[in-house]
C-alpha cells in the first residue's frame, strides 16, 4: 500500500519531496513543488515523509482550485490595490500542526504592476478545523 501511495504522490506532486529544516522549528519536515512553484510542506515520520502527509496532499493538490478559490474570496477585502492574491504554499507539516489545522494555503499578494517582492503582502489561511465550516485567517 505505500508504495502504491507513493507512486500515486508522484502522479499528483510530480517533483519528489525534499528534506528541509526551517530555521524557528526544530522539526524537520519534506517539501515537493509543484509545476507552478507552489510548495507542497508534509510533516517527517521516522526520517521520512508522512505517509498521512502525502495522502491528505494528494487530495488537496486534486481539489486545489476550489480551495484556492476559497481561499482568494476570503483575501479579497484586504487588498484593494491591481493585483491578486496567489497562492505560494499549502503546508500540512508543523505550522498547519501549531494553528491545529489539516493545512494552510499560503497566499501573497502580487501586484499587477510589480513582481514578488519580500514587502508582498503574505497571509496564510487555514483549513476548516474541527468543524468549522470555513477557512479562516491565520496569520500576515
Amino acid at each position: 500500500m505505500a508504495s502504491d501511495l507513493r507512486d500515486e504522490a508522484m502522479l499528483a506532486i510530480p517533483d519528489e519531496f525534499l528534506p528541509i529544516r526551517r530555521l524557528a522549528l526544530p522539526q524537520d519536515e519534506w517539501m515537493a513543488v509543484l509545476p507552478d512553484g507552489t510548495e507542497v510542506v508534509i510533516a517527517d515520520e521516522k526520517g521520512r515523509p508522512s505517509a498521512l502527509g502525502i495522502e491528505k496532499a494528494i487530495s488537496i493538490v486534486r481539489n486545489r482550485s476550489h480551495l484556492e478559490a476559497r481561499g482568494r474570496q476570503l483575501l479579497s477585502p484586504l487588498c484593494k490595490s491591481d493585483g491578486e492574491w496567489r497562492l505560494v504554499g499549502i503546508d500540512f507539516g508543523v505550522e498547519a500542526q501549531h494553528h491545529n489545522c489539516e493545512f494552510l494555503m499560503c497566499f501573497v499578494f502580487q501586484a499587477a504592476a510589480a513582481g514578488l517582492c519580500a514587502t508582498s503582502p503574505y497571509v496564510e489561511v487555514a483549513s476548516p478545523c474541527h468543524g468549522d465550516q470555513a477557512p479562516t485567517r491565520c496569520s500576515s
